[in-house]
């Protein structure tokens, strides 16, 4: 299945549609209708301002009229009738005027040639009743927007004599409303260009430290974890940086860790090896004799040591051993440890053997290390043991009938002393053994490891399991007893490595 092109995810620094933008239009957008709002409802309350100013302006011109046309009516003087239309017509906005009697004859006309004429009136023009004042809707008059204003004309404010007319027309208000609008939009103009430009100042100050963010962001993303922010304001933007700073030294930190974490984790597995391969393959198969073997190394790779040295055709050399200190250095002393005893194991007696390994290894250790060892020579043909311990745990022995000893021969550890004190300290034991009997060397890994409510295994339940199941061969003494430390331990972490030799005399 062949993947589709797809255009690359781009987070560039520079965006056509970044936050500048986003301010830009929004803050544009908001002052542009928020003007146009007011402007609305200004430009509203405008016109009802002028259309109530010029409709009063034309009932002051028709009262004018109404009043004036008492005396002239009643006489039936034509002439000053028309000469009080002529005066209306003189007002600005004024499209016709108009005196009719009381028979809606028309006695005076701004077009002389509607004078004598009955008054008909146009559609929209309501009769004169009872009202005072009566203000028509807007009509057509001569292609212009008018409305007619009526005043009856009153004899002594009560017998009605006739009305009085005038059409005012709505141009007025219509040029000043258009004037305002062009007032309105040059304002509203400056006010934007104004806006945009304030706008774009605002946004430049909010927007640079946060693009100062994202271009560190994108350094520190390409993995340069030294790079720091420099953002000098002290708001949330300015916090968010410092924060993304912290972040950074952090990461940096939790990565050192991890490099960390993964060079000793390469050291240990590398110890782990060298120890590996340093143990013996195989358990030595010696007529008469059963021996097994057990090791298992914890998440630490510890000192634990243990090997078979034929020293004659009749003397088999066993050693157990705990190298203190963990990893590379653990490791170490164990090889430092396993090369000094292979080259003195021909002396052929316990004591002298770690005699000699304690004082060439005292030279080269480093100090503040040690070895505890115990050291055993079998003398195959007749079944008896020569020991020696350096610090290390008491050997257990089983014998046939279910009796169990513990052999702890004095002495300290390997590497403490350069020889004086520890020749001093340290005694050699012979064992006798017989058919039967069987004998077990181990590390503290053993005896010391924990269940979850932190009890240890200890040496006298170990030597419990032993007397117990004597009568077993070695294969089957060496797994029960790891079957109990397992089930003893219950699941705990374990803490250090379990080396466990098990020798069985048919």
């Amino acid at each position: 299945m062949t993947a589709k092109n797809t255009p690359p995810i781009t987070t560039g620094i520079k965006s056509k549609r970044g936050l500048r933008y986003k301010f830009g239009v929004s803050i544009t957008l908001l002052i542009t209708t928020t003007i146009i709002f007011i402007s609305f409802f200004a430009l509203k309350g405008e016109e009802q301002a002028l259309r109530a100013e010029i409709e009063q302006r034309g009932i002051t011109i028709s009262k004018n009229m109404a009043v004036n046309a008492v005396k002239p009516l009643l006489r039936g003087e034509i002439l000053p009738l028309a000469s009080l239309v002529k005066d209306a017509m003189g007002n600005k906005g004024v499209m016709y005027a108009l005196l009719v009697d009381e028979n809606g004859m028309i006695v005076a006309h701004n077009n002389i040639a509607e004078s004598g004429k009955f008054y008909e009136r146009p559609v929209c023009v309501l009769p004169l009743e009872h009202q005072t004042i009566a203000i028509s809707r807007v009509f057509q008059f001569e292609k212009v927007k008018t409305v007619d204003i009526a005043i009856p004309i009153l004899l002594q404010n009560q017998a009605k004599l006739g009305e009085a007319h005038i059409g005012l027309s709505q141009s007025i208000i219509e040029e000043v409303i258009q004037e305002a609008v062009m007032q309105i939009v040059f304002i509203a103009l400056g006010f934007i260009i104004t806006g945009i430009i304030v706008t774009l100042i605002l946004v430049s100050i909010i927007v640079q430290p946060i693009r100062a963010l994202e271009a560190g962001a994108h350094i520190i993303g390409q993995g340069n974890l030294d790079y720091t922010i420099k953002v000098k304001s002290r708001d949330e933007i300015g916090n968010l940086a410092r924060t993304f700073n912290k972040m950074t030294g952090d990461l940096k930190t939790a990565q050192k860790h991890l490099i960390e974490k993964e060079k000793l984790e390469q050291e240990l597995e590398t110890a782990r090896k060298i120890q590996t391969v340093l143990l013996p393959k195989e358990d030595p198969e010696i007529e008469g004799y059963q021996i097994v073997s057990f090791y298992k190394s914890a998440k630490e790779v510890g000192g634990d040591y243990y090997d078979f040295h034929q020293v004659k055709d009749n003397l088999l050399g066993l050693t157990v051993a705990d190298v203190s200190g963990k990893g590379i250095p653990g490791c170490l002393g164990m090889v430092m440890t396993r090369s000094i005893l292979r080259s003195q194991i021909y002396l052929a007696d316990a004591y002298t053997v770690i005699s000699k390994t304690n004082s060439l290894l005292y030279k080269d250790i480093k100090r503040g290390m040690f070895v505890t060892m115990f050291f055993a020579l079998l003398d195959i043909n007749k079944k008896t043991l020569n020991v020696a311990n350096a610090g290390h745990n008491p050997l257990i022995v089983g014998h046939r009938d279910g009796k169990v000893e513990m052999f702890n021969p004095p002495g300290i550890a390997l590497g403490l002393d350069k020889g004086i004190r520890f020749d001093n300290k340290t005694k050699a034991v012979d064992i006798q053994l017989n058919s039967g009997d069987v004998f077990v060397m181990y590390t503290d890994g053993v005896t010391e490891a924990m269940n979850p409510q932190a009890k240890e295994f200890t040496e006298e339940r170990l030597a419990e399991v032993v007397g117990k199941n004597v009568q077993l061969n070695a294969q089957e003494i060496n797994d029960i007893i790891i079957n109990e430390l397992m089930d003893f331990t219950a699941g705990a972490p374990q803490h250090d490595d379990i080396t466990l030799l098990t020798v069985k005399i048919n």
